[in-house]
């Protein structure tokens, strides 16, 4: 099976010129380097990002082969269509099968074996039943995630986990800022894989504010998730909770490298950008 059809997921990137050899096509070498770009995005797209993931199962995975046969070559500016699919999970083994194709015409075929192991021994074991569960969902085209709204008191464990992944450790807020009493009051948003990783979260404000309003904040995706579209499915989330209560409108403290994001959800902005925990924001606001 070698027809893009036959996979169950696709990534695309294009030749760069450090990558045309004297020959004038692509150096052999460098389609390893594009199945190792395509199968970051395969575990990302499957809910098990890396490294996250594998930390989340007490484990790792090493490539302990790799197969590659060569049809035809590729060559600079060419668009690449690289393939993957999960052919078959062992006792300790992952066994994934790819492809490249440029319009349509096949260039390489290949197959990668890696090994689950022990984080701590580094000694093969088996691969965990909940990776299985994720991979086989993902091979179906099923949903890979699992979508939650509650209290703090609900979704606080996971909520708080990317929250400090993504605020405190990655953009150095202060601890002293990021916690507050509102959280104890708001309607919060969980994104996790089907094995409970929380992967995105967020949380609407509506008491205390005026008749009819809203606020959205703490929307946080982890880094290695970010690009699967879970901050568009938090943000759907608390939109929907706010529609249902009948709210008239929702407002957000963006920060500035976020706005784009939120403007194709149809936010405006309001006001001029201003500092907040050392970040430049911009005031948001929807009418629904």
């Amino acid at each position: 099976m070698t027809a893009p059809a036959d996979f169950t997921f696709i990534h695309r990137l294009r030749v760069r010129w450090a990558e045309v050899d004297g020959q004038h096509v692509v150096f052999n070498g460098h389609y390893l380097t594009y199945l190792d770009v395509a199968i970051t995005e395969f575990w990302r797209h499957a809910g098990l990002p890396y490294p996250d993931a594998l930390a989340f199962h007490q484990g790792d995975m090493f490539v302990r082969r790799n197969l590659i046969e060569y049809h035809a070559p590729a060559r600079m500016d060419d668009w690449l269509d690289i393939g993957l699919r999960c052919e078959r999970i062992g006792h300790s083994s992952i066994t994934v099968a790819w492809a490249i194709w440029t319009q349509g015409r096949l260039l390489v075929t290949g197959e990668v074996v890696n090994v689950f192991v022990d984080a701590h021994t580094r000694v093969p074991t088996a691969v965990p039943q909940a990776m299985r569960d994720q991979l086989a969902a993902f091979a179906r085209h099923d949903n890979v995630y699992r979508d939650e709204l509650g209290d703090w008191t609900t979704l606080q464990t996971g909520a708080s986990r990317v929250r400090r992944a993504v605020f405190i450790e990655e953009q150095g807020i202060p601890e002293s800022e990021e916690w507050d009493a509102d959280d104890a009051t708001a309607v919060h948003a969980l994104v996790s894989n089907l094995a409970g990783l929380p992967l995105a979260t967020g949380r609407l404000l509506h008491l205390g504010l005026p008749a009819g309003q809203a606020k959205v904040g703490r929307l946080a995706v982890l880094r290695s998730s970010r690009g699967t579209g879970l901050g568009e499915r938090v943000l759907s989330a608390l939109m929907a909770e706010a529609r249902r209560r009948e709210l008239h409108q929702v407002s957000l403290h963006a920060q500035l490298s976020a706005r784009a994001f939120y403007e194709k959800s149809g936010f405006v902005a309001e006001g001029p950008v201003f500092n907040e925990v050392g970040i430049p924001h911009q005031r948001m606001v929807i009418r629904l």
